[in-house]
């Protein structure tokens, strides 16, 4: 080629070559540009989706546990009264029992002793008069065990057997371990013959007391 109207061919060479690497960069990093869109498109959510789903679920489930929470605590608190109302009903209950145990062993008490003193056995009247002292206490054992000889006597003499049956009885009063009853009862005299006199009604006013572990007669009254 003429040196004086056109380029080297070398040159020319050269500049073709440049040309080519830089389109070859530029391709590359188009690819590289696309392939960055690419990822980011990938991270974003799908058509459709709504993105609040996301937002208002945490406030959801925090709504929910606390309510959960409040339910737990009503059900304890609940649970809590349900139990100290059941308490304390079994111990009205309990305590209900045991004042009426109470007041029933100064009712039996009285029973007894009564039964004991209107009923004398002549033909054991000694050991008669013995339980109605060990069924009682205070001033009327005392009394009442003075006494004791001249009631055995008596009952032998008669050759008369009295029993004693209680009609009815209650507690009248009551104050720690003394109480007072009311007692109904009758007496059946029969002599040595076989011969029953007519029923005898009695009515009585016993106060019981406490003489160890027993309750026993401290005092009668025969009322009108």
């Amino acid at each position: 080629m003429d040196a004086t109207g056109d380029e080297p061919v070398s040159e020319v060479l050269a500049e073709l070559a440049e040309a080519e690497a830089a389109e070859a960069q530029a391709l590359a990093e188009a690819a590289r540009a696309k392939a960055t869109a690419a990822r980011l498109r990938g991270a974003e959510p799908a058509d459709g989706e709504d993105i609040s789903d996301t937002v208002t679920a945490e406030p959801a489930r925090r709504r929910w546990l606390s309510w959960s929470k409040a339910a737990l605590a009503v059900a304890v608190v609940v649970m809590c009264a349900l139990l100290t109302v059941t308490g304390l009903m079994l111990w009205q209950y309990r305590n209900d029992a045991a004042q009426r145990a109470h007041r029933a062993e100064f009712v039996t008490a009285a029973k007894a002793g009564v039964v004991a003193l209107l009923s004398i056995d002549y033909t054991h009247a000694k050991a008669d008069v013995q339980r109605v002292i060990d069924l009682s206490t205070g001033t009327f054992k005392a009394d009442f065990a003075k006494g004791a000889e001249d009631f055995v006597k008596t009952a032998e003499q008669s050759k008369a057997v009295t029993v004693g049956t209680i009609k009815s009885a209650a507690l009248e009063s009551e104050s720690g371990d003394t109480g007072v009853v009311l007692l109904a009862a009758s007496s059946q005299v029969t002599n040595a013959n076989g011969a029953h006199q007519d029923p005898r009604a009695w009515r009585m006013s016993v106060t019981v007391a406490r003489d160890g572990s027993q309750l026993k007669m401290s005092n009668v009254e025969f009322v009108p």
